[in-house]
């Protein structure tokens, strides 16, 4: 009986994203309070309490909503695992994986699904080795779009480069496609409604994400049948690929008819303007029974 589960809901943490987190967490929160399901809030800023106090509460479940660094690279998930918890999301080597974005687009090309041409600097007189314009510059292990530039010349990417290698010792430097941006969410290995993503100006970085308000997103966008099933398909396959479980996320720039992927992330926001809910939605399942086919997920693995 779900009732009878005790959940660790934990979020916050010590990454980039530790306020795209709380709002997610905050967002999962009020679901379990709805839901009547039993459970504490753990945030793990405080790395020794936080063990502590999870010890203490021996928890069935831990329904994790931590974004970027040490929440969705694997470290948190070897933790559950050594504590022997089960947990939501993806274990440790897939989420290990998804967060680094080099190697998830070598198992996309290995796997057939394209992916824009990139090349990884680690100072700026790597830089040299690139020459085509627009390129997008981003941190290899950074989500939520932070660090991310488009640069249009030699002195822009330079600079893009130096402020991403703040973030990351690796830097991605990527071929900059322009089409549609689409993303795609997949709960429990079942794709959900495709979103494109229209930016009112600029371009889909963190401002656009969470502060502008005036990004628009388009649930069940047209697409012919051949680029909803080669969406899809590719969806499936890095995510099955790479070994993910639970709820994911997988960006794509649909141009011409072929889907270019661009990234996966294994613990999607759960904010108001959160894509993977809006997916879920699109498809008969509201917040709160999204989480819990999240929660049923973890368990049935």
């Amino acid at each position: 009986m779900l009732s009878d589960l005790k959940i660790a809901l934990v979020y916050g943490g010590k990454s980039s994203e530790r306020e795209i987190s709380i709002k997610s967490g905050n967002a999962v929160k009020e679901a379990l309070k709805r839901l009547n399901l039993k459970f504490e809030v753990f945030d793990p800023v405080d790395s020794i309490d936080f063990v502590n106090r999870l010890i203490e509460y021996k928890p069935d479940l831990v329904f994790n909503v931590l974004h970027g660094k040490y929440g969705e690279d694997g470290s948190i998930q070897g933790l559950f695992e050594i504590l022997g918890y089960r947990y939501t999301g993806s274990p440790v080597k897939a989420s290990a994986i998804a967060m680094d974005k080099v190697l998830s687009k070598e198992i996309a090309q290995i796997t057939g699904i394209p992916t824009p041409d990139w090349i990884v600097v680690e100072n700026i007189k790597e830089t040299e080795k690139w020459n085509v314009f627009p390129a997008v510059v981003k941190p290899n292990e950074e989500g939520s779009s932070i660090g991310v530039e488009i640069v249009n010349g030699r002195e822009e990417l330079c600079k893009a480069v130096e402020n991403a290698s703040k973030l990351n010792r690796q830097v991605i430097i990527e071929e900059f496609i322009n089409g549609r941006e689409i993303t795609i969410g997949i709960l429990n290995g079942r794709p959900l409604e495709p979103i494109e993503i229209v930016v009112e100006d600029g371009f889909y970085d963190f401002e656009n994400k969470y502060i502008s308000g005036k990004t628009e997103y388009i649930v069940s966008p047209y697409l012919v049948q051949e680029e909803r099933e080669k969406l899809e398909s590719y969806s499936l396959k890095i995510y099955n690929k790479i070994g993910c479980k639970g709820a994911a996320r997988i960006d794509f720039i649909l141009k011409d008819g072929t889907p270019y992927f661009l990234e996966i992330n294994t613990i999607p926001g759960m904010t108001d303007h959160s894509l993977l809910p809006k997916a879920a939605k699109a498809v008969g399942i509201d917040f709160d029974n999204l989480v819990l086919e999240i929660i049923r997920g973890a368990l049935d693995g």
